[in-house]
Formats: structure tokens, sequence, C-alpha cells
């Protein structure tokens, strides 16, 4: 293995899912190929087809991929494994599929804004997207109680003060048995770079950003880095199992085991009380590069208060029983604002990509 150096794509992804996950097997089954993890165990560096990511969290700029091996120090609490879950059309498992049976969000006193149990959703452990894709209903609430709006440049934004709620979703897979992991709402609230160095703004002058939760639509269900940077993923392809585990954010000592069997190391539970099958066809969405104007940000875009009471920044003004919040950064009036860059100029929205350290586990 090497760091390369020049490319021709702009988008820095690595093929390490199953082989016939890969783009080509859509295109041209015949011409599937080893991808790295394939080649690391043919060539002897690991003993099992299965690796681990830590991308830690929102303001780190560096994380890590651990290949042959599990770092103990790198999550807290248990690590739960769970069954991969097969593709509907080949019965066979082709994408890193779990099935998603719960979905909350707390405000910081422990109130329950959102709250959705008893799912059986397949959804993909997919570190190739930047952000998480739900299906439609969750995914439009979500949004409507956070106060999003839509851009039709930079997607879904919202006050950047956001970010300072305590608020958190809790995300429930396998069942009763199975994993249970919480993501602070900070992590779904991402800054917006322009290249002059100066952010799209309300026109009250708050800073916008985007918000990174999305609705799938008819594309696959996807749970991308604002969601997997709270969680500590191991990807065992080899015996068909995912261990997830709470991350433990910005960790400096390392306890490395190595994936040896069908035993995940450190495995204290396995979850496997609700099954799924994957029925999205075609290839996954991807984060893609993108040369965005602020000159299109469009003038008529408002702010709007959301339905959840988040607390913190946030402060619940209804007295009808249904929680009616103000959004962060919403004028004192309760007024809306439109969103605008500044300044009113051509720039280049550059999307920050989270540069990972690769370690390999040697035999």
């Amino acid at each position: 293995m090497a760091l390369a150096t020049n490319a021709t794509r702009a988008l820095g992804i690595a093929g390490i899912g199953f082989a016939a996950g890969e783009s080509i097997a859509f295109t041209n089954p015949e011409a599937i190929y080893p991808n790295i993890i394939n080649t690391l165990k043919n060539q002897g560096f690991i003993n099992t087809l299965a690796y681990s990511l830590w991308l830690n969290d929102l303001e780190s700029n560096t994380g890590s991929i651990l290949f042959g091996g599990v770092d103990e120090d790198r999550y807290e609490g248990n690590l739960v494994t769970l069954p991969i879950q097969p593709d509907a059309r080949s019965d066979a498992i082709t994408s890193f599929t779990l099935a998603l049976t719960s979905v909350s969000l707390e405000d910081g006193s422990g109130g329950s804004q959102f709250s959705q149990t008893n799912l059986a959703i397949p959804v993909i452990l997919d570190s190739g997207a930047t952000l998480t894709y739900l299906p439609d209903d969750i995914a439009n609430t979500i949004i409507e109680g956070v106060g999003a709006v839509s851009s039709s440049t930079f997607g879904y934004v919202v006050p950047c003060t956001l970010a300072d709620s305590p608020a958190a979703f809790t995300f429930g897979f396998g069942g009763s048995n199975g994993a249970t992991l919480r993501v602070e709402l900070n992590q779904f609230v991402l800054p917006i770079f322009l290249r002059s160095g100066l952010s799209p703004t309300f026109d009250d002058g708050t800073a916008a950003c985007q918000f990174g939760i999305l609705p799938a639509g008819e594309d696959p269900n996807l749970f991308g880095d604002t969601f997997l940077r709270s969680a500590y993923v191991v990807y065992d392809l080899e015996n068909g199992q995912i261990g997830l585990a709470q991350t433990t954010f910005n960790a400096t000592s390392s306890n490395i085991q190595e994936i040896s069997g069908a035993s995940l190391p450190g495995a204290s539970a396995a979850g496997t009380g609700v099954s799924v099958t994957q029925t999205a066809t075609g290839i996954p969405l991807q984060t893609q590069a993108a040369t965005i104007s602020a000159t299109e940000v469009g003038a008529q875009i408002t702010q709007k208060s959301g339905l959840f009471n988040l607390g913190g920044s946030q402060t619940a003004t209804g007295s009808t029983g249904s929680p009616t919040s103000q959004p962060a950064g919403a004028n004192a009036s309760g007024a809306t604002s439109d969103l605008k860059a500044s300044p009113i100029e051509r720039a280049t929205v550059i999307f920050g990509f989270l540069m990972m350290t690769l370690f390999v586990f040697y035999i």
C-alpha cells in the first residue's frame, strides 16, 4: 500500500465494500475486481475481510480506518454485532444494510420531541455519503420540527446557532436487543464555506448552515457521515455482520485487537431481533463535488419557526400543548428573514472532506 499523490477524480472514495456492490457491478458485472480490502487479505496483511471506522467529531480534521482490527479505546459501552441484511433482488449481501427500528429526538431536559418505534426500515451505513437520508415521512417531520428551510443552492438550511442546542437523537438498530446510538443535534448542523472565506447568512445577519438530514425519496436510506461520526463501526464483510458502538470523541490512546474468526473482539451482545430486506436498487447516492455560485442562493427564502422545543438556544413560545419554538437566530419579534450570501458575489462553495489517517493491522 502506498500514498496516492495524484488522481483524476475529485471525490476521495475508496472501494472497501462488497465486490457485488461496486458501481461497476451494475453496468459490467464481468469487470468486478478485487478492491482494497480483498487485496489486503490476499496479500496476507489481514486475516479477515473486516475494518473499523472512526470518523471523530465534526470539528476534527482527522479520523481513522483500521483494517483487520478493532480499537477498543475508540468506543464506549457495548460493541453490538448486527447481521447485515440481504438484497431483495438477489437475496445476497451487497451493501451494509441494517434494520433501523427506532428514531427519537429529546431536548436538553430529556423531554421527547419526536419518537418513532417498532420500525423495520432498511438503511445503509455509507461512509461515502456526507449527509443522512431517511424515509420521507420521518425526514420531513424532523425538517419541519427543527425549522429547516429549502434552498435550491444549499439544500435545507438552518441558523448555525441551532448547533448550540443540547438536543440529541437516539437511533435504534436490530430491535430491543440491538444497538442504540446517541447523536447530538449539533452533528447535523454543517457550516457552509464560500471561497471568499465568508458564509451565507439570513438577512438579519444570522449565519446559515446546512442541515444534515434529507428525505431519501426513491433512493436508498443512507446513514452518512452526519450519523457515522458518533458511531464506532466495524464492517465485517467476511462474516456478514456489523459491529456498532457509541464513539469516544477525540480519543488519544489505542488498544488494537485483531479480528480473527466469526466473533468481533470485545463484542458483548448480538442483535438479531428484526430482519429487513433491501429493496432499493441502483447506485447509492454519493457525495458530489460541486461548484456553486453565491449569486444563485435566491433572496426570497424565508426562515421559519420549528415545531420542536429543542432547549438551549431555542425557547418554547406556544401554550397550546403543541411545542412551538423560535428558531435559534430568529428575530426577537418572531419575524422571518431571507437567506442571502454575504457578500453577494460569485464565489465557490467548498465542501470540506474529512481527511482520514489510514492504519493497517499487520499480522
